[in-house]
């Protein structure tokens, strides 16, 4: 089966860093892009949690992109932040999905066709193609770290995975 190819925003990386499995994006996707503002928002401030596990994994499984400043960008930076602004472009211009769980980015990326995956979607398929064979661990700790994620979908997720 052809795994897709996706490009990724902030958040998730933040989240599957912080609970050490930002391998699961290499077993889920063929390939992951990332644009430069994301990779700098996530890895400049080498205190951040994860910060230093993102680099790696980018510099060794990931293709960063240079910024863009195409119609998408440029509309959808009047409502999200450049990482996601740049994330979405991206996205559209490959034409691929982009990974995203911010409320305002997802939106933005409904209204531009781009099609969305959260990291939730990622946990939920690694399960279903055996790379890890428990969610709810995984979500502890990004809840643990700070993640946000509403207790309805956590829920739902379990449901899904069949750890409800």
């Amino acid at each position: 089966m052809k795994r897709p190819v996706v490009v990724s925003g902030a958040g998730p990386l933040i989240a599957l860093a912080g609970c050490g499995s930002l391998e699961l994006l290499t077993a889920v996707f063929d390939t992951i892009h990332i644009p430069q503002a994301v990779l700098t928002e996530t890895t400049t401030d080498r205190s951040r949690l994860g910060a230093d596990d993102i680099a790696e994994f980018v510099r060794t499984h990931a293709r960063v992109h240079p910024d863009r400043n195409d119609s998408v960008y440029a509309k959808a930076t009047a409502r999200v932040d450049e990482g996601e602004a740049q994330a979405l472009s991206l996205a559209h211009a490959l034409s691929c999905a982009v990974l995203m769980d911010e409320r305002l980015g997802r939106r933005e990326a409904l209204r531009n066709g781009v099609p969305l995956i959260g990291v939730l979607g990622v946990l939920l398929q690694a399960k279903r193609i055996g790379a890890i064979a428990h969610i709810a661990p995984v979500l502890s700790r990004m809840r643990e770290n700070r993640y946000r994620i509403s207790d309805m979908l956590i829920e739902k997720t379990l449901r899904l995975a069949g750890e409800a």
